[in-house]
């Protein structure tokens, strides 16, 4: 606890230097709060700057007065000159100082004791610009959240600054409770991750063997993409959603992205770069080409590789089961028509 006084309510605020390399009193024409907490106040101590700056976010989003953002939070050692030159070393506090640099408002949560809810929303409400006077008893009443005297011309943004800050507060004391004292070892730097092992596997791609070292947690789509460098089958949801990364397991359609490379050793790999045989492109390929089915053409290689592996039974399909067949297979520019007349080309040939 300290044994200086504090600072009164209404009085000019000291000037001091804060931990961003500024001075308090060069931030006049804005409120200002300042928050006391002990280093051993970890990790509930980062967590409140966390909470109080989604608040602000949230109050900045829903707001229709940009007058009460307020961008001057800052965060510091109780153990600190600055608690000692506004008397709450040692303590868990929140002070709000004014547009003119006064203080207006200030709490504390002594040890062993809690914050009651109704005691701070009493002194808030105290505080707006249109509240009468408060009497000596509502004071008395506040307990813990001290007023600034009455008349002082309180503007909305520093009710509404003070508000945010009382919420953060409030929010804090259930975060600070459950995280307890901090161990030694919890604020040591963490130890490197071991590096993931990685086992050997050899992939029959477009004719070709490839002996590669991956992770067992690597997916065909980015062994084609990263280790091998066929770029040509897309990354697109990542998730087996919109059929970019189709790709062909032993003739038949498989989503790259949801395929552990591990698991399509022994099988026959076709990605789009192994369908044209030299400079001649395969008649699918074509009939893309000749019917512009593609715009972006970003999802044209895996809707390619879709069509090859649907026509190879040969069956002739009406434009309505190619177009449920294709399904998986999604077109941000709505290139359909033209697909599914290119898919129908090919099958009657």
């Amino acid at each position: 606890m300290s044994d200086e006084p504090r600072l009164p309510l209404g009085e000019p605020a000291p000037d001091c230097l804060l931990p961003n390399g500024r001075y308090l009193h060069e931030l006049r024409g804005q409120p200002v709060l300042l928050a006391f907490a002990p280093e051993e106040w970890n990790p509930a101590h980062a967590h409140q700057s966390t909470i109080f700056t989604q608040l602000l976010g949230a109050f900045d989003a829903g707001s229709s007065a940009p007058e009460a953002v307020v961008s001057c939070w800052h965060s510091l050692s109780c153990h600190g000159p600055v608690a000692a030159q506004f008397g709450v070393a040692g303590q868990r506090a929140l002070l709000l100082l004014d547009e003119q640099g006064r203080l207006r408002w200030q709490t504390t949560i002594r040890p062993g004791h809690e914050l009651r809810t109704g005691q701070v929303l009493a002194a808030l409400e105290a505080l707006r610009p249109d509240a009468p006077a408060p009497c000596a008893a509502a004071g008395e009443a506040a307990a813990g959240a001290a007023l600034a005297p009455a008349g002082g011309g309180l503007s909305r943004r520093t009710f509404v600054t003070a508000t945010l800050a009382t919420a953060a507060l409030l929010l804090l004391v259930g975060a600070a409770e459950a995280a307890g004292p901090v161990s030694p070892t919890e604020t040591q730097p963490p130890m490197p991750a071991p590096e993931a092992a990685t086992v050997p596997v050899t992939l029959t791609i477009n004719g070709e063997a490839h002996r590669l070292e991956v992770e067992p947690r690597v997916v065909l789509l980015d062994a084609l993409r990263e280790n091998l460098h066929l770029t040509g089958t897309k990354k697109g949801c990542d998730h087996g959603q919109c059929g970019a990364c189709t790709v062909h397991l032993d003739g038949h359609s498989a989503l790259s992205c949801l395929t552990l490379a591990v698991m399509s050793e022994g099988r026959k790999i076709t990605t789009i770069e192994g369908l044209a045989q030299g400079e001649t492109l395969h008649p699918m390929q074509a009939a893309f080409v000749k019917h512009d089915a593609f715009q972006c053409g970003y999802c044209t290689p895996g809707q390619i590789m879709a069509a090859t592996a649907l026509v190879q039974d040969k069956q002739r399909r009406s434009a309505a089961e190619i177009r449920e067949a294709m399904s998986g297979n999604l077109c941000r520019c709505a290139a359909y028509p033209n697909i599914i007349a290119a898919i129908q080309e090919i099958q009657t040939a």
